[in-house]
């Protein structure tokens, strides 16, 4: 069976040189738990290795896929919403947040 992660809030990051903001972490909340799970884009690509999806939700309840995608300025790996579905909940859109929980979702064993 597939896991799939609700996306909630993000925190971004500016990267140099280049000086564009990229997502640098997120927090999935499970609906039968009551505290969210805080993920760097590292591990949720780990997790994305595995076969784990992630998504947002739109007010209206409508779920946006998120994917991976290599960023032609940094020419590293990052997550957005899937483009064909930016329309529906841009991850942007939600809550950023500061940085300050401190469980981390574990790192896939290699």
């Amino acid at each position: 069976m597939t896991t799939t992660n609700r996306i909630v809030s993000i925190e971004t990051q500016r990267l140099r040189p280049t000086s564009h903001e990229v997502i640098f972490a997120v927090s999935t909340r499970d609906d039968a738990a009551a505290d969210d799970q805080r993920w760097t884009v590292r591990t949720v690509l780990q997790a994305m290795d595995r076969a784990e999806r992630f998504y947002s939700q739109a007010p209206n309840g409508r779920r946006a896929r998120v994917q991976r995608y290599a960023c032609g300025d940094c020419h590293q790996e990052h997550i957005r919403t899937h483009i064909s579905d930016v329309a529906i909940h841009n991850l942007t859109n939600l809550p950023h947040i500061d940085g300050s929980h401190v469980a981390v979702a574990p790192a896939a064993k290699r």
